[in-house]
């Protein structure tokens, strides 16, 4: 006999580590590196699965009857990666093992294999169905492949199944698998606000790129040897005439520019390197790990480019060109290399625009 004093301990510890997991998630893991957060996602995952088979319902010496599908289940709906469902469900099957190897044991094992497996091919379906469609598929399936497949390996007698697993057990565990997504669906979304709100806050809402705001911060932590302490070089860059472009084709057409020329510099740089609107037509760029004259070299491959390239807006070809200043961390402190890369931006200006200036290791002594 299912035990429902039990079943609603199970259920409770499952519900109170789900929500618990989705706090640390929102609140501490947010800007979390991704290896981080599927390390801790799939711990916590075998873990639920764990103490759900601690406090299970033991129906007889052998036989735990618990709620370790759920993880599976919430692996199949919220998982990016496929394969983190399968380590999920193998991960808990291997868990079993540790409350004594047995026929019920293995059997559990080879189920929780199943039922990820099932999960896996559900995810991969996934892209041709709504969110709803989701949700119902996975929870009946799981539900049913769960309940059926130790039947029919035999460890509980069919006559039990019928009296006690499918009328009764069945719906519970239906109902609670609607109860944890829901919880997590909106967990989820809640996530992705707070994600969204963050990056709204450290983004330029035309260019989306960095906001100087977020520059400050890059800088500061790149500065103080936070994120390692690898030499770095720091770029002004400033669009010319953008004040000409303004008045002779308008605000709008002006703002299409800034739009091209802040993706032509994201395209044409490193995935690691850090680049911000500064403020009107000036950008900001920070090149980790990167020698002066490899950062010369680059930036001045995209000054070529953008000087080659007119940015078209309504049929108009408006050629565009940009000057640039930079400064080496390896050459001057962290207080200097904002007014240093300035100043080099200042006098490449001066010397016609279009060009590349680095500040010279000499420029401090003047």
């Amino acid at each position: 006999m299912v035990n429902v004093k039990e079943f609603i301990i199970n259920a409770s510890l499952l519900i109170a580590i789900v929500s618990v997991s989705g706090l640390l998630y929102k609140q501490f893991l947010v800007n979390a590196s991704p290896r981080l957060k599927n390390t801790l996602l799939l711990a916590l995952a075998i873990f639920s699965g764990w103490i759900s088979m601690f406090f299970g319902i033991h129906l007889d010496d052998e036989v735990i009857f618990d709620l370790r599908f759920v993880p599976v289940l919430i692996a199949a709906l919220f998982a990016k990666n496929t394969f983190f469902i399968f380590v999920v469900g193998f991960g808990i099957g291997l868990a079993r093992l540790t409350f004594g190897i047995s026929e019920a044991a293995i059997v559990g094992l080879c189920n929780m294999v199943v039922l990820s497996t099932a999960g896996m091919f559900l995810h991969l379906f996934f892209p041709r169905l709504t969110r709803m469609k989701r949700i119902l598929l996975s929870v009946f399936t799981l539900n049913f492949i769960n309940v059926l497949f130790v039947a029919f390996f035999g460890v509980i007698s069919f006559v039990d199944y019928l009296s006690l697993i499918m009328p009764i057990v069945l719906p519970m565990n239906i109902l609670l698998s609607f109860l944890i997504v829901w919880m997590l669906n909106d967990l989820y979304h809640e996530y992705v606000s707070k994600r969204k709100l963050i990056e709204s806050a450290r983004k330029d809402p035309l260019t989306q790129l960095y906001n100087r705001r977020a520059f400050m911060n890059y800088f500061q932590k790149f500065s103080s040897g936070e994120r390692g302490d690898e030499p770095f070089v720091l770029a002004f860059i400033d669009i010319d005439y953008f004040k000409k472009v303004n008045d002779t084709y308008g605000h709008i057409v002006g703002d299409r520019v800034l739009e091209t020329v802040s993706a032509r510099l994201l395209h044409n740089l490193r995935s690691i390197d850090i680049v911000a609107r500064y403020g009107g037509e000036e950008f900001v760029v920070i090149l980790p790990d990167c020698t002066k004259e490899n950062a010369i070299e680059a930036i001045e491959r995209i000054r070529e480019m953008i000087a080659t390239q007119p940015v078209c807006v309504n049929d108009l070809e408006i050629p565009i060109t940009f000057s640039a200043g930079l400064a080496a961390s390896s050459e001057f402190t962290a207080e200097q290399l904002l007014k240093l890369a300035d100043d080099a931006l200042y006098e490449a200006k001066q010397k016609g625009r279009n060009k590349v200036i680095c500040a010279a290791a000499e420029a401090i002594c003047s």
